[in-house]
C-alpha cells in the first residue's frame, strides 16, 4: 500500500532548501576562484603568448571578479534574492570561456574532452539552480561540444564516435541524476510536511488539535493586545454523544463529530481557527471579534449543527450542542481567558432546560 503525502510546490521546494543551495554556491564559486589560475596555466601551455590567450586570460579574470562579486553579495545579512540569476549568468560565462578555450586549442589536442565529459555531469548535479536552467545551460554546451568534435583530427573514426557517445552518456547521466535528487527532495519534503501536519491536527475532524490551538491563541493574543483590538474564544460541547454510541455501537460518535466540524467550519468566518479541545468539545478562536460579533457566531454554529439530522445506520440523528464565550480582558492571559469560557459553558449546561434524555432519533424515509 502507497502513502499519499502532499504535493510541494517550487516556490516550497526552494524557500525549504534557500540556504543549503547557496552554500553549495558559495563553495562552487570559491573551487572556481582557486582553480582558474591552473587553468590559465593550461591555456597558456596550450595556446603560448598572442591575443588569443590574453582574450582567454580576460574571461578568466571576468570568471574570478564575478564569482569574487556574488561571494561578497550572498555573505551579507540578508537574503540575496537574485542569488539564482546571478549564479546561471556566471554559470553561462564558465562554459562558454571552457568552449572559446576548446575552440582555440590546436586541431589534435583532444584532453579537453575528457574536461567536457566532467562538465556535462557535474554542471547538472552541482548547479543549486532551477532544472530548466541547468537543462538549458548543459544541452547548449554539449551542442558546441558536438560541433568541436566534428571539426578535431582524431587517430580513427572509431575513436572520435567513442568520445561523441562519452559526451552523450556523460549529459543523460548528469541529468538523470540531478532528476532523481530532485525527485527525492520533493518527497523529503512533502513527507515533512505531512509530519508537521499531523503534528498539529486531530486526526478524526481534521481540525487544528487542542497542542497548536493554544499556540495559535497565545501569538494571536500579543497580536491583538498590541494592536489594541478584541479577541474571542466559543468552547462548544456536543450532546448525548456517548448515548449515541451506546445505541447506534462503537464509532457512530465519530461520525457525529467529524460531520459536527464541518458544519462549524461553514458557520464559522474564513479566519477563526476551529479546533478539537477534548473529547466532546470544539473550539473556536474569533480574531478581531468583541462580544456581539462572538455571539452572533457561535449563534450561527449552534443553528448550522442542529438544523439537519445526521443520517446513521438508517436512521436520522439530531445533534445538539452548548457553548460557552469568552472575550478577551487587558490582563488575560490563554488560560484565563480559556477558563472563562468553560465556566459560562458550564453555566449554559446547569441552565439548560433538558428536554429529553437521549437525542431525538427518526426513521429515515
Amino acid at each position: 500500500m502507497t502513502t499519499s503525502y502532499p504535493e510541494v510546490t517550487d516556490a516550497e521546494l526552494r524557500a525549504q532548501y534557500q540556504k543549503p543551495d547557496q552554500l553549495r554556491a558559495q563553495r562552487i564559486l570559491q573551487f572556481m576562484l582557486y582553480v582558474n589560475a591552473p587553468l590559465l596555466y593550461v591555456d597558456f601551455t596550450l595556446l603560448g603568448q598572442g591575443s588569443a590567450f590574453a582574450g582567454l586570460g580576460l574571461m578568466r579574470l571576468a570568471i574570478m571578479a564575478y564569482a569574487w562579486w556574488i561571494l561578497r553579495k550572498s555573505n551579507h545579512a540578508s537574503p540575496f534574492v537574485h542569488l539564482e540569476e546571478h549564479l546561471f549568468f556566471w554559470s553561462a560565462l564558465v562554459l562558454t570561456t571552457q568552449l572559446v578555450g576548446d575552440f582555440l586549442s590546436p586541431l589534435t589536442y583532444l584532453g579537453h574532452f575528457a574536461i567536457d565529459a566532467w562538465i556535462c555531469v557535474m554542471a547538472s548535479i552541482v548547479l543549486p539552480i532551477r532544472g530548466v536552467y541547468v537543462k538549458r545551460l548543459v544541452l547548449t554546451y554539449l551542442f558546441f561540444v558536438t560541433i568541436l568534435c566534428l571539426t578535431k583530427i582524431f587517430p580513427s573514426a572509431t575513436y572520435q564516435v567513442i568520445v561523441f557517445c562519452v559526451l552523450l552518456l556523460s549529459t543523460y547521466t548528469g541529468q538523470m541524476v540531478a532528476a532523481t535528487v530532485h525527485k527525492y527532495r520533493l518527497k523529503l519534503l512533502s513527507a515533512e510536511f505531512e509530519l508537521q501536519r499531523k503534528e498539529i491536527t486531530d486526526p478524526l475532524t481534521g481540525v487544528v488539535n487542542r497542542r497548536e490551538f493554544l499556540r495559535i491563541t497565545e501569538n494571536e493574543m500579543l497580536r491583538h493586545l498590541r494592536l489594541g483590538k478584541s479577541l474571542s474564544v466559543l468552547i462548544f460541547d456536543v450532546d448525548d454523544l456517548k448515548h449515541i454510541n451506546s445505541q447506534f455501537g462503537t464509532g457512530t460518535a465519530d461520525m457525529v463529530l467529524v460531520e459536527t466540524s464541518k458544519r462549524m467550519q461553514r458557520a464559522t468566518r474564513n479566519y477563526d481557527c476551529l479546533a478539537r479541545y477534548g473529547t466532546e468539545e470544539f473550539v473556536v478562536l474569533l480574531p478581531e471579534a468583541e462580544a456581539e460579533i462572538a455571539n452572533k457566531v457561535a449563534n450561527r454554529a449552534l443553528n448550522t449543527i442542529a438544523a439537519i439530522p445526521i443520517p446513521i445506520s438508517g436512521r436520522e440523528v439530531r445533534v445538539s450542542a452548548n457553548v460557552g464565550i469568552a472575550t478577551m480582558q487587558e490582563a488575560d492571559s490563554v488560560e484565563s481567558m480559556l477558563k472563562r469560557a468553560e465556566d459560562d459553558l458550564r453555566r449554559v449546561r446547569t441552565s439548560s432546560v433538558v428536554v429529553a434524555d437521549h437525542p431525538q432519533i427518526m426513521a429515515s424515509a
